[in-house]
């Protein structure tokens, strides 16, 4: 055994150990010494549970699918996120990673679910959360091409376009800086295109495998913590999420934040992932006792978690030196293999004050 896998397998039993205060978070006090029982997200039902869980069911059974990764291609996934604010998450399939992928995006309309459409490359897309718009744009040699679009419940909808061939006047080709077609000089340009650039932007498509755990957790518990939480846990979780964001307002970090069961027990932890470069992690808090502790140490490679919600381990990969993974449950984690049900965590929502509030009533 390595030296690296020794440090992990020891921490993991550390992380073990502090599970156990985890374990008994089932029943809490509030202030006035009534009992609060931590309800299951499970019991929490959504018309739109059901209907996206057959769409799955259905993606799965075509040709599209791949349930496994093969020359270096990544196999299919999906992702859940409300992109027009009405309470109700969008769907998203992504088939693979190859450049030219797309993602699905389907909507619950009318107790069906229908297709609103197809965006991005990669299989996944950038959406501005601040400004509720998608990105859909193509960069070629010397010049890029965009568009910004906004969906309206029932379909996607352009907001504006704009081009820029800057890039290529090395090569004595006429210069366009347009917007709308409208063909505008460098500095009108670059101020109409300043809010965007400036905007803050999450990736969306490929945040779920579709394995049976990670399709149970993404339908059942991943959208329903703000309404499970006791008054004391909003409470604890609302404090931190605010220092954290004062911490991110003095460094200037990209930060963002999830909640995620790393344990099963119907209880999420926090993570709050610092930022996107490099040496960025994350960091993990847990209730206990009406208290909210932070796990030693960092977690991830740039800002990521990868969760294994089948065998109930978190792990990073990406790094260059192989995965290195933690459990809070008594997992051996000494010959951990990645099922097919894991998902990445950590940054779901941007810090801000406006998704605080959003997550946590």
């Amino acid at each position: 055994m390595n030296s690296k896998k020794l440090t992990n397998v020891f921490l993991a039993l550390a992380l073990t150990a502090v599970s156990v205060g985890c374990s008994d978070r089932k029943a809490n006090s509030d202030s006035d010494g009534n009992g609060i029982i931590n309800v299951s997200p499970r019991s929490i039902v959504f018309e739109w549970q059901s209907l996206y869980e057959q769409k799955l069911n259905e993606f799965a059974g075509t040709e599209k699918f791949s349930e496994i990764a093969q020359n270096n291609v990544e196999e299919s996934r999906f992702d859940l996120y409300d992109i027009n604010n009405d309470g109700v998450p969008e769907l998203f399939i992504s088939a693979n990673n190859q450049h030219k992928t797309q993602c699905e995006i389907f909507t619950v309309s009318e107790g069906q679910v229908i297709s609103v459409g197809t965006l991005g490359e990669y299989g996944a897309f950038t959406y501005y959360p601040e400004l509720r718009l998608m990105n859909d744009e193509y960069s070629g040699d010397g010049f890029v091409v965009g568009k910004f679009i906004n969906f309206d419940g029932k379909s996607l909808k352009e907001y504006f376009s704009y081009s820029d061939n800057s890039g290529s006047a090395s090569k004595g080709t006429a210069i366009k800086h347009e917007i709308n077609g409208e063909n505008l000089s460098l500095p009108e340009y670059d101020g109409a295109m300043e809010m965007y650039r400036k905007a803050r932007r999450i990736s969306i498509g490929r945040k779920y495998t579709f394995g049976a755990s990670t399709i149970d957790y993404a339908l059942h518990c991943s959208e329903s913590w703000g309404a499970v939480l006791t008054p004391v846990e909003k409470e604890i979780f609302k404090e931190q999420l605010s220092n954290s964001l004062a911490t991110e307002l003095e460094t200037g970090k990209d930060s963002a934040f999830e909640f995620c069961d790393l344990n099963g027990d119907d209880v999420p932890e926090l993570i709050v992932s610092e930022g996107l470069s490099d040496g960025d992690s994350c960091r993990i808090y847990y209730v206990s006792n009406n208290v909210l502790l932070e796990l030693d140490g960092t977690y991830g490679f740039k800002g990521r978690l990868n969760f294994d919600n089948e065998q109930l381990v978190f792990y990073t990969k990406g790094d260059g030196s192989g995965n290195a993974c933690w459990s809070l449950t008594n997992t051996d984690i000494s010959s951990f293999n990645v099922s097919r049900s894991n998902m990445e965590c950590g940054r779901k929502y941007l810090l801000t004050e406006e998704a605080i509030e959003a997550s946590v009533n």
